[in-house]
């Protein structure tokens, strides 16, 4: 019985001079459009998550896939070829809302009043 390949996260980073929310939009569409396109000719590759910070002008995006290589691929073929790549990603991406994670806290935070002695 064949083992379905172990999918691995792989971080990419690009430096973007002048890193807007549109160009954001616009990267992230081409990733995903070219990841749609890879996986489709038989080697899975996702976008997971992209963080932006416009401050430093990088944007990174973690992508799940079977090898870096497929990652490469993926970026180039986006005409975006990623300046670094990093293997061996750990992710911890929370899918709970953040009202609902606040709402959690402040309940385990409250403090019951001492009783009063008697």
């Amino acid at each position: 019985m064949d083992s379905a390949p172990e999918i691995g996260y792989y971080l990419a980073e690009w430096y973007l001079p002048e890193l807007t929310e549109q160009s954001v939009d616009d990267v992230v569409a081409k990733l995903d459009v070219a990841a749609v396109s890879v996986s489709e000719e038989g080697t899975p590759v996702r976008l997971v998550v992209t963080l932006a910070v416009p401050t430093d002008e990088v944007l990174y995006g973690v992508f799940g896939a079977q090898s870096p290589d497929i990652v490469t691929t993926t970026c180039q073929r986006a005409g975006i070829p990623h300046q670094r790549l990093s293997a061996h990603v750990g992710t911890r991406i929370r899918e709970e809302p953040l009202a609902a994670m606040v709402a959690k806290s402040c309940s385990r935070n409250s403090v019951e009043p001492e009783p009063t002695p008697q």
